[in-house]
């Protein structure tokens, strides 16, 4: 397998959904698959998405920038994400990566990791990743304290 230079700025949610969105318009092949990496499980008001995206024999990695960890724009950009592979009919799947290994493989991809990434994976339901989570708003003490 194939795996490109990963895509994207880690924890900058729009700018890399802006890059998987030119890597996909590039692109000519009709089917892949997608499939969410994340370092938390059962956690997903506090998770952090990295998307790992399969056509034909080539892999890339978009840095992790997706999901409610990120705030609004980063649970905005999952939910953009996956509604655009639920409406290709790509399989949205799910794997978890232990939180020492989650930086370093996603910055730096091998082949061998990318397979046991897809090995490792789950079916998942688009649903749980479209609905926005409800986000605490800041309130005066929070931004004394920030």
């Amino acid at each position: 397998m194939q795996v490109s230079d990963p895509l994207g700025v880690p924890g900058a949610p729009q700018e890399t959904w802006g890059a998987v969105q030119a890597h996909l318009a590039d692109s000519a092949r009709a089917g892949g698959r997608l499939i969410l990496v994340t370092d938390r499980q059962g956690d997903r008001q506090n998770a952090a998405y990295a998307a790992l995206i399969v056509q034909a024999g080539q892999a890339v990695i978009a840095a992790p920038a997706f999901g409610p960890r990120y705030g609004r724009p980063g649970a905005e950009a999952l939910a953009e994400l996956v509604k655009w592979a639920h409406e290709r009919d790509w399989p949205v799947r799910e794997t978890v990566l232990n939180s020492s290994d989650f930086v370093r493989v996603l910055a730096e991809p091998d082949a061998g990791e990318v397979g046991r990434l897809i090995a490792a994976s789950n079916p998942s339901d688009p649903g749980i990743y479209t609905t926005l989570p409800k986000l605490k708003p800041l309130d005066e003490e929070d931004w004394e304290d920030a």
